[in-house]
């Protein structure tokens, strides 16, 4: 029921993305229902706002998350949101109130994708630890399938108007949730988090190993609190640790985005109607919403038993091939080939594309971040590999438009298809195996020591 009930607000984060798959043509004036007539910069513009301020969001949310818990600052997040809704609604023909809009429902989503991951990687059991963090992304796709087929097939207000639904149904049920054992244990709060941990596990689970856990991972000094002052401020200390899980953390965020993933979310309509697939643009982005909502499911049932490093290179070799063959397609297109019967080609790829991206990278990135971070640092640790991907999806889906006129989509496919192959040497070299370990083998292995070994010494 937790999981459930704190992924309400993921729902909210994939509306806020997919939002302008559908609304884009509607505010250029390509289809009725706004009084907005936005100019491709404009548009450009109205996508790019929300990975914008959700750069802004993520870097006070681990703060946040340390100061007055993770409960309070998921309910918190909740705000901006709604009042970015409200505000997209009631815009009219102001093209200022639409971007506060999107400004705002994006410190939304920058906050969420922080505070989500944080809270469900520490109220989760070690053995569906994997399962619990893929719900994420997948209610992120339901909210992203949402606001596509709503857009489909309803009118431009009423279609905004149930993408505000999400995060008031989280506001109302989240309030019941309790608060994370691992930040009540930071706290000293030794007794709510024993009753933290009996909600969360049921009246008969023996949660006094557990506990003790928790209790043993904050007296170890690379854990506690560290910080350093320096002319009146206080810094957070970081040492080798920290700076190597932080480089892993930000190496699986770059690779994630730098396949463009965001670039078929923001633009998926766009980009059908320029392949001129057999499928009405429209009718085509609903299809990968529901390609895209069935890969993230995929996590669920294998990342707990296949590992997190060989569905990520799994995932980055069939994406980059994905890649490989929009490019030649592309390419040929351009050049004047007869490609009549292979218009389902580009749609193939795609929905390939996007369910291998669904069923590795786009779940995994976010909750390998929660596992591999140290408690010590992981709330600003966290707040700033957020606002690192953000940054990415800012760039990329601000200069894609310029970028495809200029270089044309052949050669934008086939950078990105270089950049998911690259992704894949990232992983295999650098990145660990966390499938079945606990938070101090993870830091263990971070720290180079060999997993036997500490366990042998262990049990002497």
């Amino acid at each position: 029921m937790v999981p459930c009930a704190v992924n309400l607000s993921s729902v909210g984060v994939g509306a806020a993305i997919g939002w302008t798959a559908q609304a884009l043509a509607v505010l250029r004036g390509e289809r009725p229902g706004s009084p907005l007539r936005l100019s491709l910069d404009q548009a450009s513009w109205a996508s790019a706002l929300v990975p914008l301020g959700a750069l802004a969001g993520a870097l006070p949310a681990g703060y946040l998350a340390d100061a007055v818990g993770r409960k309070r600052a998921l309910l918190g997040e909740t705000a901006p949101m709604i009042a970015g809704w409200l505000l997209i609604l009631f815009a009219g023909d102001a093209v200022w109130l639409l971007y506060l809009g999107r400004v705002l429902t994006g410190l939304g989503v920058g906050a969420n994708a922080v505070l989500v991951s944080i809270y469900c990687e520490e109220i989760a059991q070690v053995r569906v630890r994997g399962k619990l963090g893929s719900y994420l992304d997948v209610l992120v796709c339901v909210g992203m399938l949402l606001v596509y087929v709503t857009g489909a097939l309803l009118p431009y207000f009423w279609y905004t108007l149930v993408s505000l639904l999400p995060p008031v149904a989280f506001l109302l049920t989240f309030c019941w949730m309790p608060e994370s054992p691992a930040f009540l244990v930071a706290r000293g709060r030794v007794e709510d988090a024993r009753l933290a941990l009996a909600w969360l596990r049921g009246p008969d689970a023996d949660i006094g190993p557990e506990l003790r856990d928790l209790q043993n991972l904050m007296k170890r000094p690379s854990d506690g609190p560290r910080r350093v002052s320096c002319l009146c401020c206080s810094f957070p200390r970081v040492d080798r640790v920290d700076l190597k899980a932080l480089a892993i953390v930000f190496g699986l965020m770059f690779f994630t985005q730098a396949t463009g993933v965001n670039i078929f979310i923001f633009y998926i309509t766009d980009v059908f109607k320029e392949a001129g697939t057999d499928l009405s643009p429209r009718m085509a982005t609903v299809v990968i919403g529901a390609v895209h909502l069935v890969g993230t499911a995929f996590p669920t049932l294998t990342v707990d038993r296949l590992g997190r490093r060989l569905i990520l290179g799994v995932a980055g070799l069939v994406n980059g091939l994905c890649l490989v063959v929009m490019s030649v397609y592309s390419f040929l297109d351009v050049e004047g080939y007869d490609l009549d019967a292979w218009r389902w080609v580009p749609l193939a790829a795609l929905v390939i594309f996007m369910f291998m991206i669904s069923a590795g990278p786009g779940p995994l990135c976010w909750f390998m971040m929660a596992e591999l971070l140290p408690m010590s640092i992981k709330g600003w640790g966290s707040a700033l590999a957020v606002a690192f991907s953000r940054l990415c999806v800012v760039l990329l889906v601000k200069e894609f438009p310029p970028m495809a006129l200029a270089l044309g989509l052949d050669v934008t496919y086939a950078i990105f298809a270089v950049q998911s192959f690259l992704g894949i040497a990232f992983t295999m070299w650098c990145v660990p195996e966390t499938k079945g370990k606990t938070k101090e083998e993870i830091q263990r292995e971070l720290r180079g020591e060999k997993r036997n070994v500490e366990r042998t010494n262990e049990d002497c």
